[in-house]
């Protein structure tokens, strides 16, 4: 499974690495992480965001974020990582061509790579990650630790998702043996929050509508909403679990205006398998959490997601 893309890495000089469209702490510590391990290989590495990529809460936790000066042209592999499509690169896709890889952990993952690598049982792409820097025999520093640390406990919800393994325990264990400070990394993921965010979060409650006899929770943030309270939606992300943290619902759904239509974000309590409501509108993601983008009116929006996950919940 890893022999191609471990393959790669070692036979680059120069790589270029990538993850999707308003990366979260998994797709910036799995990228950063990457970043530093082939650092460590005496090769050279950079990655590549998209203006505004760097306004994340968790930007500012990441190790190794100081610009190489490597240019994309100059790079002889091309790493994607935490992307399940060619299309979650957003504009940056039209600069994966030539040698590449994908790393990821999404089931939902459509090949487009020369190279994947592709764990579907892993909670996090940072453990992958892990993985990938014993394969190549790299030592975990304090940096590469606290990158894939980060990763882990922002898609793992601090370990308390349900596709957290005895494994994600052990790479944790072996993260906290190199010494990183995890206590500061939660409180700051988790519970260290802007006072926008509130704001947000008021509105949000607001805005709350449940349907199916509140098995389904839809909470709805507008630009113009966004606008009103001034506050950044990047620094908010912790709200798309606000819809399924009410009791009886089974399924969460946080839908916010953007230039191209709505971004959805769907998070399961039960068995519902939210993936495969966002595979009908062009998404993907995971059994418990996945997203899609729809262009249509709000209210349009909702009524299909509804109807949808009313199909998934019968």
């Amino acid at each position: 499974m890893f022999e191609s893309v471990i393959e790669k890495i070692k036979n680059a000089r120069k790589v270029a690495i990538f993850n999707h469209e308003s990366p979260d702490g998994d797709a910036l510590g799995s990228a950063y992480a990457l970043k530093l391990i082939i650092n460590a290989l005496g090769k050279q590495a950079e990655v590549f965001l998209r203006p505004g990529d760097e306004r994340t809460r968790e930007y500012k936790l990441i190790k190794g974020t100081e610009n190489s000066g490597l240019k994309i042209r100059d790079c002889d592999l091309k790493i994607a990582v935490d992307c399940a499509d060619l299309e979650r690169l957003g504009e940056m896709k039209e600069f994966f061509c030539g040698n590449t890889a994908a790393i990821d952990h999404h089931f939902t993952h459509a090949e487009f790579a020369n190279s994947t690598l592709v764990v579907p049982d892993a909670p996090a792409t940072g453990e992958i990650i892990f993985d990938v820097a014993e394969k190549l025999g790299v030592r975990i520093d304090k940096d590469i630790a606290n990158n894939i640390y980060t990763a882990i406990i922002c898609d793992t919800g601090n370990f308390k998702y349900s596709s957290t393994t005895p494994k994600t325990h052990m790479v944790a264990a072996r993260l906290m043996e190199i010494g990183i400070d995890i206590a500061s990394l939660s409180k700051q993921v988790f519970d260290t929050k802007s006072f926008g965010y509130f704001k947000a979060y008021k509105k949000g409650i607001d805005n709350l509508e449940l349907f199916a006899d509140g098995k389904i929770a839809v909470l709805s943030i507008t630009e113009a909403d966004f606008l009103e309270l001034g506050v950044d939606e990047v620094l908010i992300d912790g709200i798309v679990d606000l819809p399924r943290s009410i009791e009886g619902v089974e399924v969460g759904v946080y839908i916010r205006e953007r230039a191209e239509g709505f971004k959805v974000s769907l998070r399961s309590n039960g068995d519902t398998d939210v993936a495969e409501i966002a595979l009908v509108f062009g998404g993907g993601g995971h059994k418990k959490a996945a997203g899609c983008l729809i262009k249509s009116s709000l209210k349009e929006a909702k009524q299909s997601l509804v109807q949808e996950v009313e199909k998934q919940l019968k």
